[in-house]
């Protein structure tokens, strides 16, 4: 598995030349990456993983308890693309019982972890400050306006973006994203 997000955004995200492969999608981060540091965090195998088309399902990474939805991650890979469900069910809609629990999202500069609430105002903000004016609303097809990972980390909390760090550096960080990942789960 890749050790630390440092290495994953270096490894797959930085590609270097026109004849790279392309990058994997939220799916490999998901399997090689998040799945790991999350059984280490909680010792538990997620309910759901990457459920795409599983309208009733609330993330990427899901858990249930009492068989009931409990706690969902939403990932995204470089650039946040919400389908027209994403977006009319965790932007528009304001019932936070449908909402993902956390936002993880990997750029080229850095990983954002956020409450989907923090997630989804820095996405609005993001949005408003391109296009001044402009109302979260309900859409009948396509995507939610798209918006970079690394652009959103403007718009963050403190404690809520971490960047890519050097290799002599990656494993500090990598014990802060961590700590900020745990606290998130053990809440």
């Amino acid at each position: 598995m890749v050790p630390t997000y440092s290495e994953y955004v270096r490894r797959y995200i930085h590609r270097k030349t026109k004849a790279s492969p392309p990058s994997p999608g939220e799916h490999h981060f998901v399997a090689t990456y998040l799945l790991p540091k999350l059984y280490e965090i909680n010792g538990l195998i997620p309910d759901y993983v990457n459920p795409d088309g599983t309208k009733a399902i609330i993330g990427d990474v899901v858990y249930y308890q009492d068989e009931k939805h409990h706690f969902g991650i939403e990932v995204k890979l470089g650039t946040v693309r919400l389908t027209r469900r994403e977006f009319n069910d965790w932007i528009v809609n304001e019932d936070v019982t449908r909402w993902p629990s956390l936002f993880i999202g990997v750029g080229r500069k850095g990983i954002a972890l956020s409450t989907w609430s923090d997630f989804r105002a820095s996405y609005v903000t993001s949005v408003v400050e391109k296009n001044p004016g402009w109302i979260a609303s309900m859409i009948q097809d396509g995507y939610g306006p798209m918006k970079g990972v690394d652009e959103l980390s403007e718009h963050l909390g403190e404690g809520q973006w971490f960047a890519v760090a050097e290799a002599a550096a990656a494993t500090q960080s990598e014990l802060l994203f961590i700590a900020a990942l745990r606290s998130h789960i053990e809440s």
